[in-house]
């Protein structure tokens, strides 16, 4: 794999991660319940950490990080923001919807996976890759139980 190649790949995950780190922030200045709002601000500061990280191995491959997210991770912003409008802010519906973002963000870690990255990227991408998977799978917890 060429340097550009790595590069491309590591921004790729730093505009997916970002999208999450911008949608747990703006649920978390969303959220009514105190246990959401404690939750969502741990995983956007978490997802920031991951930027950072992976900003740093791009600047190490001797290219420019990204600084932001998808346009389409904005859009999901905005779709979240509206369906908490229109459904009041419900707590399974939202639950449900940062569900389905982190699952594209654990399908797009895999993608990078499957690539013929250096070992240790792989293995920071690896670790990513599993803090991922676990907070998805503790908010589909939260939102089989509150529905």
């Amino acid at each position: 794999m060429t340097k550009d190649e790595i590069v491309d790949t590591l921004n790729d995950l730093i505009q997916i991660t970002e999208d999450s780190h911008e949608g747990y922030r703006k649920s978390a200045e969303d959220a009514e319940e105190q246990d959401l709002k404690s939750l969502f601000n741990d995983l956007s500061a978490q997802r920031g950490a991951m930027v950072r990280d992976l900003q740093k191995h791009v600047a190490e491959q001797g290219g420019a990080p990204e600084a932001s997210g998808t346009i389409l991770g904005g859009a999901h912003r905005f779709f979240v923001g509206l369906k908490s409008s229109v459904m009041g802010r419900d707590r399974t519906a939202i639950l449900q919807e940062i569900e389905r973002g982190e699952s594209e963000a654990v399908r797009r870690y895999e993608q990078a996976l499957d690539k013929d990255l250096p070992t240790h990227l792989a293995g920071v991408i690896s670790q990513h890759l599993s803090r991922l998977k676990s907070d998805r799978d503790r908010v589909a917890a939260l939102s089989k139980a509150s529905a």
